[in-house]
């Protein structure tokens, strides 16, 4: 197992999934792996990689999210989130496919994929780490929303907080100082996934498709998002 990097949880099991990372000039796989280790603490590997990153669940607890970065000649090249079917009882994986590519959504695959989280109806939010900027995909792969930081350049990560599970909290590297780090709260109506198992008997939420990301907000703080529609497949 390489250095954990990041982690999800399948709240229904208690099963826990980390990608590693090991940064290099030129990328191979096995810079980045995939684990899982189950409520009893007995781990076991799912797949190596080139470096990988975020990673998170679906509500359902059917798709795990995991992102793969590649590097030649010491710079970044390549930035995807795959896409698995997942059991959550005994954690397999399974059916990877690409969920979104970012040479060909936006041609900004030279900026890395960091922390990701989904909310409640399945949408996943997607920090980019260099464009002051999160990225909100649709359950089906549809980007519907980026989300400007407002004092943070290099978001590293986030999580849905605050009292009702509707705030979307960002970390990350100061705009004004860099060698300081920031944090930006967005006031949203969706609530994180994650925040929403931490409930006591919380019933499994269904994850559903929806236009309308965590995105909106009313504390001075946040910025409209920009939206941006994918290409047509």
């Amino acid at each position: 197992m390489l250095q954990p990097n990041d982690l999800a949880i399948a709240s229904s099991t208690g099963r826990i999934f980390t990608s590693g990372m090991r940064w290099t000039s030129d990328s191979v796989v096995g810079d980045g792996d995939l684990w899982t280790c189950d409520k009893d603490g007995v781990a076991k590997s799912l797949g190596t990689f080139m470096r990988t990153n975020g990673i998170e669940v679906s509500p359902d607890e059917k798709t795990l999210y995991l992102s793969e970065a590649g590097n030649k000649g010491g710079s970044v090249v390549s930035n995807v989130i795959h896409a698995f079917d997942l059991d959550a009882a005994t954690g397999d994986v399974s059916n990877k496919r690409t969920f979104v590519d970012f040479a060909q959504l936006d041609q900004s695959e030279a900026t890395d994929i960091d922390g990701m989280r989904t909310d409640v109806d399945g949408n996943l939010y997607v920090s980019r780490n260099g464009l002051g900027q999160v990225a909100v995909f649709a359950p089906a792969g549809e980007l519907t929303a980026y989300i400007n930081a407002t004092s943070i350049d290099f978001v590293s990560n986030l999580e849905f907080g605050g009292p009702n599970g509707t705030d979307l909290y960002l970390i990350g590297r100061c705009k004004e100082d860099e060698t300081k780090g920031c944090a930006d709260v967005l006031k949203g109506s969706v609530q994180g996934r994650a925040f929403s198992n931490l409930q006591p008997s919380a019933a499994a939420p269904t994850a559903t498709p929806t236009d309308e990301p965590n995105a909106s907000s009313t504390d001075k703080s946040a910025t409209s998002p920009t939206v941006r529609r994918c290409p047509s497949k």
